[in-house]
């Protein structure tokens, strides 16, 4: 692969060892693969032996899968309003790079919190503060991406201004971000058109820097453009719609970026809601980028 292919890939188990990502990554044909280091909606680690993370890198190697992402737990918030979630919010990101570090990931895609309605400004000083402990205490090199928020619940990221005012107070190189589709098209940026996707990577670069985007979040919307609701919906069945995704592959600031599926994957037998990323929906976004650099 070339630095400016575009890998598609997804978020996958983890779950009976570590390393067992790779061969589900494999199975729905993924190029790039996006993984949980712990579980997502509880505070305790979970041991990743030595034995384990070196399987990892073998088999990654291995694998020809090119970037691997961690995304944090979800139950961080760095604008909490208590001192102990703020610790356990902080330990939450230094492990998840520590294990990046680890296994060779690129980096973790981190929800940097709710403000709950209140204003990022009420919390500037403390999620700045808890950035750059974070970043100071996670050993290597591997980044800490904050991610596009739709804006339910005053999540911080709901305006590109967010992102942008805090990579600019923590002044780091590893402070990067993370574009997720569904939730920056409900947040109301215009996805669906090539003219809406430039004005929209113009808003991004005016207030970020397209120099820090550092991977995709794949994902059709099942919200309507503005409607401020997370819910992500399988490529092409959205809000988005095919023409949408075709017009983000052919805009230069995505070359070379991994976009990573989570959407809820196509229905089953076995799994009536489906089950994830699955083989359909990396087949559609591959032939998309396709399409979008024939």
């Amino acid at each position: 692969m070339t630095e400016e292919h575009i890998q598609v890939g997804g978020h996958v188990s983890s779950s009976g060892g570590i390393y067992t990502a790779i061969e589900r990554a494999q199975k729905i044909e993924a190029e790039a693969l996006q993984i949980f280091a712990s579980p997502p909606q509880t505070w305790r680690a979970t041991n990743h032996t030595p034995a384990a993370i070196t399987r990892f890198r073998e088999e990654h190697a291995a694998s020809g899968i090119g970037q691997v992402w961690i995304h944090n737990i979800y139950l961080a918030n760095l604008a909490t309003e208590t001192p102990e979630q703020l610790e356990r919010s902080v330990g939450s990101v230094v492990n998840a790079l520590t294990v990046a570090d680890g296994i060779g990931a690129r980096g973790v895609v981190l929800h940097t919190g709710s403000h709950k309605g209140l204003g990022l400004a009420q919390f500037l000083a403390q999620v700045t503060n808890a950035l750059q402990q974070i970043l100071a205490q996670a050993p290597g090199s591997a980044v800490l991406a904050l991610e596009t928020m739709a804006g339910q619940g005053g999540t911080i990221g709901k305006e590109f201004e967010d992102l942008g005012t805090l990579l600019s107070k923590v002044g780091s190189p590893r402070l990067q971000t993370c574009l997720d589709t569904c939730h920056t098209f409900a947040a109301g940026y215009d996805l669906r058109t090539p003219e809406g996707v430039a004005d929209t990577m113009r808003a991004f670069d005016g207030a970020i820097g397209l120099d820090h985007l550092a991977v995709v979040h794949a994902n059709d919307s099942k919200t309507p453009l503005g409607g401020l609701r997370d819910r992500h919906e399988n490529i092409g069945d959205g809000y988005i719609g095919a023409d949408g995704f075709r017009a983000i592959f052919a805009h230069p600031a995505f070359r070379g970026k991994a976009f990573l599926l989570e959407v809820p994957g196509l229905p089953t037998d076995a799994h009536p809601k489906g089950d994830g990323p699955d083989l359909e929906n990396v087949a559609r976004l591959k032939k998309l980028r396709d399409e979008a650099h024939s």
